[in-house]
């Protein structure tokens, strides 16, 4: 009987082991592919008998996306990445000082409405994108800011912004209040025991939530689309739109344009994932 239990145990394993890795196999293939069409010469690209594995890698065409020269000389990729980087870390400074007030009031002071405007702020977040648009494309051309990267880092912050501050808010209410009212009985200010006491602590949840709205608006789409139409400004999101243009698109340069726009947010992730379970965890805790 236990022999049996045991080889049950084991073909439950097996299974679940199988199905894991199909799944990541499934999951993982389309980034495979990608890089290994960056890698792959254009004519072997769009036949039919194209091997799925590494053989010959050609980085030529990284090199003409990276320099504007052939086939991507109408590209302009440094400056797409320099925007890119400009419009995100600017928006999510801007978002993660902001949320970080807010969440902190929210999560220590008591005022009326005070868990109704929490409420709003999520509500604010799960607007669709494509529904804002419209409206924030006429207040930017009524701001004289269309067509510039300070119209791309005002409307970031609006879906930045709601979510940051619930994060935050969330993040803070599972720090312990006695540790800021200690300090204050040893003498500190309000503003002391936030910068000494709880900053240092709140590092985790500040560290995901800048993550977050680094990777939201490095990605976004709509936004760059509706407001900025000179190629000089444009972000990576859409820089590279450009070279896909039917029959005669160079898909490894579109890959190989694909692959170095994402190294960024995959750097970020390397860099900064210790604080990120622990930010996200505890910043995910509804109270």
């Amino acid at each position: 009987m236990a022999i049996g239990m045991r080889k049950q145990k084991l073909i439950k394993n097996i299974a679940f082991y199988f199905f894991l890795i199909l799944i990541i196999c499934v999951l993982d293939f389309p980034i495979y592919w990608m890089i290994k069409c960056s890698f792959t010469d254009v004519d072997q690209i769009m036949t039919r008998d194209v091997s799925l594995a590494m053989t010959e890698l050609d980085p030529s065409a990284y090199a003409q996306v990276w320099t504007g020269t052939g086939f991507a000389s109408q590209l302009q990729f440094k400056a797409y990445m320099a925007n890119s980087f400009i419009v995100v870390l600017v928006s999510s400074g801007i978002s993660i000082v902001l949320a970080t007030l807010a969440g902190y009031s929210l999560s220590r002071f008591r005022y009326k409405h005070r868990n109704g405007i929490s409420q709003v702020i999520l509500y604010v977040y799960m607007f669709p994108q494509m529904l804002l648009t419209t409206p924030l494309l006429t207040l930017v051309i009524k701001m004289g800011l269309y067509n510039s990267l300070w119209s791309l880092i005002i409307v970031y912050c609006t879906f930045s912004l709601p979510y940051s501050i619930w994060m935050m808010r969330s993040y803070f209410q599972t720090l312990p209040k006695e540790l800021e009212e200690a300090a204050m009985v040893d003498g500190c200010t309000r503003i002391g025991a936030i910068r000494r006491i709880m900053m240092p602590l709140a590092l985790p949840g500040i560290v995901a939530t800048i993550t977050y709205t680094f990777v939201l608006g490095w990605s976004n789409v709509i936004y760059p689309l509706a407001f900025i139409t000179d190629e000089s400004k444009k972000l990576v999101s859409i820089g590279f739109n450009s070279l896909v243009s039917g029959d005669m698109t160079p898909w490894n340069g579109v890959m190989a344009a694909a692959v170095l726009s994402a190294l960024p947010v995959v750097l970020v992730f390397l860099f900064l994932q210790k604080y990120l379970v622990g930010g996200l965890a505890a910043g995910g805790v509804k109270s």
